[in-house]
């Protein structure tokens, strides 16, 4: 019996492994998959606020919050390159006992010119990472007696951690293709970019009584905008495949952006506006329908995880609310300035 809730405690850690940077809209939580993706934005400044409430159907959903801003150094300084610097933070909370994890992170990569129209990225990412958790409402066989349960009686374990703290190391890299125009006149701009990360470099350890090294994580990721010429219409699909000891996830799908108003060139009066929606399939678990609205600087995205998973039958296909917010400052650092270096990104 001994040591038998720690061991629940780790497993439900090891096989949720997804849930320490967890989000259906991943390609809305670019510092959470890749540390390349810093700075890799058209604009000065460019910030994420995410939420997710996966499972609110059964008890003890997980709760998840992330916050990232991100800028770019030396971009008019240097012909070919620049760099880019990013901050996140992200919280996630779960189960009865309030199972967390908290992690800082600060991202620091290098934008490099290959050509014209492809752009390299390479970034590394140190993490503060803190997990907890609370023993007060935990249950053990050693609170049964005769037959029956007693909270007040000792749950019989010992040297229990309520919590531990560690750095961590990731590093990625990218790649982005982009040519063409995006506006109602042209559009027919096509961007690629794909990406490879690669998490727990230093295989860091959790401890919670018992002992066990973390699994390196590696991230593959990639996304699209291919402009459909004479129309208003841009396909962007999107894919995300992570592998970490026996656990994969797998999510693949498309999103499509109708042009609404174009932005004026000459007054500035008039924001870009276009509305997104499309879905995704995280293989074996959910189809995640979406819908997003951009205004200017500002896009909001919501999005529902339908459960398709065997859980189905204590969820009934209710999966996990998620809504992310994103701002993007226009290049006002660099007005009346120019750089070789102009790639375009999603």
């Amino acid at each position: 019996m001994k040591k038998i809730l720690i061991i629940l405690f780790l497993s439900n850690i090891i096989l949720a492994v997804g849930q320490d940077v967890h989000f259906s809209q991943f390609y809305n939580s670019p510092l959470t998959i890749n540390p390349a993706n810093a700075g890799a934005f058209n604009g000065d400044i460019r910030a994420y606020s995410n939420y997710r409430n996966q499972w609110s159907s059964i008890q003890s959903a997980y709760k998840t919050y992330s916050f990232s801003v991100e800028s770019q150094l030396l971009k008019y300084k240097w012909p070919n390159n620049y760099l880019g610097i990013g901050l996140n933070f992200f919280n996630d909370k779960a189960g009865d006992l309030g199972l967390g994890l908290s992690q800082t992170n600060l991202t620091v990569s290098s934008i490099l010119a290959l050509s014209p129209d492809l752009t390299m990225t390479v970034g590394i990412q140190p993490s503060y990472m803190q997990y907890s958790i609370d023993y007060t409402n935990a249950l053990t066989s050693s609170q049964y007696v005769n037959g029956g349960f007693n909270p007040n009686l000792p749950t019989g374990e010992t040297n229990l951690n309520n919590g531990f703290s560690f750095f961590d190391v990731s590093t990625g890299c990218t790649f982005n293709y982009a040519r063409g125009e995006s506006n109602i006149a042209s559009h027919d701009m096509l961007i690629i970019n794909v990406g490879f990360s690669f998490s727990h470099v230093n295989r860091s350890v959790l401890d919670f009584g018992t002992v066990e090294e973390l699994y390196p994580k590696i991230i593959a990721h990639g996304n699209s905008n291919i402009g459909i010429v004479n129309s208003k219409l841009s396909i962007m699909p999107s894919y995300l495949v992570v592998l970490q000891g026996p656990q994969k996830e797998i999510t693949a799908g498309s999103l499509v952006r109708l042009f609404i108003t174009e932005s004026s060139r000459y007054t500035g009066n008039i924001s870009e506006s276009a509305i997104l929606f499309g879905g995704h399939y995280r293989w074996k678990d959910a189809l995640i329908a979406s819908f997003g609205y951009q205004l200017g600087e500002y896009m909001i995205q919501i999005s529902y995880d339908i459960n398709l998973s065997s859980l189905n039958r204590s969820t009934r296909y209710r999966g996990g609310f998620e809504i992310s917010l994103k701002y993007t400052n226009p290049e006002i650092f660099g007005a009346g300035r120019s750089s070789s270096l102009d790639p375009k990104f999603m």
